[in-house]
């Protein structure tokens, strides 16, 4: 059997309530030459269960210690097989081309390492497990991207649909463990160091993403100080690169965040999910 184009991978926790969407929205691609890995990160729920009930051959399920979603990524891409990665995270969804139009867009530029789509985003506020409030953010993902809007971070990206050859990962480019949030921003930009001519951004609308506030993800748990400290940990470890010349966001957003932290603890604000909810 040949060897599939594209390894999809999921890593996943304590999902199985909403998995079930985003394996169906993998099997509904266009594309069909791709293996989907969900890398089970030491769920007690009913994960395993969920992933069997798909009768798919091209699904792979592993169940590994709890290590957090970076480790089960880099898991992940050790046991791909495809000559591409893809990300897709366990309460999001691809739009059925997505997986045909970043194959054939990156296979059209040679020089392409890694690339992502646009996005459908949205805000999403839970309380006592329902929606009371959406906010529409798709306005975050422009038309237009470079290499160097990642290094400035001038717009949003996450994980879904973001793709990169499998070798990089044998060049020991792979995800930073230490890092609990904006992973996927430290890992496009430790590959575009290295490679600043090898992105592409597709700016086509390929998934959907939700990130959701007071429901059961990590946005949920954070705190303020959780991004000052995710933007100290990523400066202080690309300080260096090239690429990151010119850059305004640090230490400014380290201050911002950490001066919230400061307001939440003094009781002059309230806890970060209702952050972009209460303007």
């Amino acid at each position: 059997m040949a060897e599939p184009a594209i390894s999809l991978i999921t890593p996943t926790y304590n999902r199985a309530h909403v998995l079930s969407d985003a394996i169906r929205s993998a099997l509904a691609q266009t594309f069909t030459n791709f293996e989907h890995i969900i890398v089970d990160d030491g769920s007690v729920d009913n994960t395993r269960e969920v992933v069997e009930s798909f009768h798919d051959p091209r699904l792979r399920y592993f169940h590994i210690t709890n290590s957090g979603a970076t480790a089960a990524r880099n898991y992940g891409i050790e046991r791909a097989k495809g000559k591409w990665v893809m990300y897709l995270d366990s309460d999001d969804e691809l739009f059925p081309a997505c997986m045909q139009t970043m194959h054939d867009s990156l296979e059209a530029h040679p020089e392409a390492v890694f690339g992502f789509p646009r996005a459908d985003r949205a805000r999403e506020l839970y309380e006592d497990g329902k929606l009371v409030r959406t906010i529409d953010d798709s306005g975050d993902t422009p038309p237009q991207f470079t290499i160097k809007d990642i290094f400035m971070r001038n717009a949003g990206f996450g994980c879904d649909g973001f793709t990169h050859l499998r070798r990089l990962f044998h060049e020991g480019l792979m995800w930073d463990e230490d890092l609990k949030s904006m992973e996927d921003w430290e890992f496009m930009m430790t590959i575009g160091e290295k490679y600043p001519n090898g992105f592409l951004y597709v700016p086509v609308v390929l998934y959907r993403y939700r990130q959701r506030y007071g429901a059961d993800n990590m946005v949920s748990q954070a705190e303020y100080k959780t991004w000052a400290d995710a933007f100290e940990h990523i400066y202080q470890r690309h300080k260096g690169d090239k690429m990151l010349e010119g850059q305004t966001w640090y230490p400014s957003r380290v201050e911002k965040w950490n001066r919230l932290q400061d307001e939440y603890e003094a009781g002059k604000r309230p806890a970060y999910k209702y952050y972009y909810f209460d303007k």
